[in-house]
């Protein structure tokens, strides 16, 4: 197939994961490069195009360096030759070959390698398998294995009655355009094993028509949607108390549902008061990405032979539920989810390579390690993850780990040179003692981490502690806590501040708060909104003309 050198240039800046890998031929200091033996270089394109072809296939380049930057083939032909060969020469069984291209002025040599059969062995050197962006050996029965369970088994390879008329010619081409490779839709769907050719026609698999297809007339399976339901309440009511307000399914292809079920539930998802007071800015009560993800995963890996029911979000006051139907993937374990650790298995390969390119999904198997980072960002508790009755779910939950009594105290945590998790603890911690056990069960880390995280904050200055290592206590200095809003040497309480400025105008403004107290803009509009909230200012005017006068529960006599 030719080779679009737009796509190749897209594909070689994109980093490496699951499905694409880029590699130097030379080595050496800066100013003294050489040559890469050619032996080794031989060696590891069997390694790499075996390893693709043992997992959902990809692409290797030969000729660029780490950084993208293309440096070339400095081999002469007859082993340029012999390197395109590789694969037909040194697997078993072999394998196409690959092609030379010029690209930017250099020679660039380029593997790209479909998913096999069946297990595809280095000869003399055993079954390397493909796992996110590293080569791990494995055995050709686990290899097998996994092929028979997502590869072969999965009902996307199943043939469709539908036709390449039935596609929507525009997505595949879009699908195209984040692979290295161009030509005829149907060629590419041959390629990533969505098609197959038997003679002159192009016979479609089923996970083609999930993907592309014009119209939901097109799909077969009879639950490929999502259904959303908003729930009024922590549980569901049913018969005259009934709290549940269900929307229509969503139906059509993968990227259709995605589209629409992101756009309904982001407004659906309301802003969080709590987080709003920890950030000083209108904040979702659910990081997009983490729900997003959520979503995405959801259909994309959900087991397809189960045709009972589709993916179903259900959002409570207190939690968003995203369940899909099937377990995980048998390589999979619930405590590799909860452990951070990029993973990448897919009950449907083919589905989630073109995901991938479609840039709706990232082949790094980064993407439930951000989940628990942005939940964790927004000072959110971790995803939870469970799975029952032939359904797994993901729980994400709208409660703050804490919440923010101080918002002067909060804005000065936020920008001190800490970690998320040491910030957190800051603002939760702030007027009592703590043990390590604490730090660990808020930040949801183990005892190592903890002591280390600790003994920084202490030697920052940050924290104070007392008693051995075992029994040690933590508590937020007092010298800090001041600094947090200075002021005058010896500042009145700051009631009676707030009391003389408004004898004197009768209103005050943000920029009274902040001249009087020694705050940012945030932290004084935070601190005003807390005394709206208490009774004790009232809000007249908007934006630039925005004051507070007295409210009902202003100190009596005071002006």
């Amino acid at each position: 197939m030719p080779i679009d050198l737009d796509a190749l240039r897209r594909l070689i800046a994109t980093d490496e994961g699951q499905y694409f890998d880029r590699k130097s031929l030379l080595h050496g200091p800066p100013g003294a490069r050489r040559h890469r033996e050619r032996r080794a270089v031989r060696d590891q394109v069997a390694e790499y195009v075996a390893a693709f072809a043992n997992a959902d296939g990809g692409t290797l380049v030969l000729g660029v360096e780490d950084d993208g930057t293309v440096t070339g083939c400095p081999y002469p032909d007859d082993e340029v030759a012999v390197l395109l060969a590789v694969p037909t020469s040194r697997l078993r069984p072999p394998l196409p070959g690959g092609e030379s291209v010029e690209f930017d002025g250099h020679r660039v040599l380029v593997f790209e390698v479909q998913v096999a059969a069946r297990a595809v062995m280095v000869i003399g050197d055993g079954f390397p398998r493909r796992d996110l962006d590293e080569v791990h050996q494995s055995s050709e029965e686990a290899i097998n294995r996994h092929k028979d369970a997502g590869l072969l088994g999965s009902p996307e390879a199943r043939i469709a009655t539908a036709t390449l008329a039935d596609l929507d010619e525009a997505l595949i081409r879009r699908a195209m355009e984040g692979s290295a490779f161009d030509g005829l839709p149907g060629a590419y769907l041959a390629q990533r094993r969505l098609a197959e050719l038997r003679g002159d026609q192009l016979v479609l698999r089923q996970g083609a028509v999930w993907l592309f297809a014009r119209s939901p007339a097109a799909i077969e399976h009879p639950n490929l949607g999502l259904r959303v339901w908003r729930v009024n309440g922590i549980e569901q009511r049913f018969g005259a108390q009934r709290n549940v307000q269900d929307y229509p399914r969503f139906d059509g292809s993968l990227l259709v549902i995605l589209d629409q079920a992101r756009a309904l539930i982001s407004t659906l998802i309301r802003s969080s008061t709590k987080l709003h007071d920890l950030f000083f800015r209108e904040t979702p009560e659910y990081p997009p990405f983490a729900w997003q993800e959520a979503i995405v995963n959801a259909l994309a890996h959900r087991d397809y032979t189960v045709e009972g029911r589709a993916v179903e979000v259900w959002l409570y006051d207190d939690r968003m539920e995203v369940s899909s139907p099937g377990l995980l993937h048998p390589d999979l374990q619930l405590d590799q989810l909860s452990s951070r650790r990029p993973v990448h298995r897919s009950r449907n390969p083919r589905i989630a390579r073109v995901l991938t390119e479609l840039g709706v999904m990232r082949d790094q198997g980064e993407g439930i390690p951000r989940m628990f980072e942005e939940m964790e960002l927004s000072w959110l508790r971790p995803p939870e993850f469970s799975q029952s009755a032939g359904v797994f779910t993901v729980v994400l939950r709208n409660e703050p780990v804490f919440e923010s009594t101080d918002p002067v105290w909060a804005a000065y945590v936020r920008g001190l040179p800490l970690g998320v998790r040491q910030k957190r603890t800051l603002i939760a911690f702030a007027d009592r003692e703590f043990p390590s056990a604490e730090y660990q069960q808020v930040n949801g880390i183990d005892r190592d981490v903890a002591y280390r995280e600790l003994t920084a904050m202490v030697d920052g200055g940050y924290l104070e502690t007392e008693g051995a290592t075992r029994g040690a206590r933590y508590r937020v200095p007092g010298v800090l806590r001041r600094q947090a809003a200075p002021g005058p040497a010896a500042p009145p309480p700051p009631d009676q501040l707030l009391v003389h400025r408004m004898a004197a105008v009768g209103f005050v403004t943000n920029a009274d708060y902040r001249e009087i107290f020694g705050v940012d803009r945030a932290a004084a509009k935070a601190a005003l909104r807390e005394l709206m909230r208490r009774g004790v200012l009232l809000l007249e005017g908007e934006r630039r003309g925005a004051r507070y006068v007295p409210g009902p529960a202003w100190p009596r006599g005071s002006g």
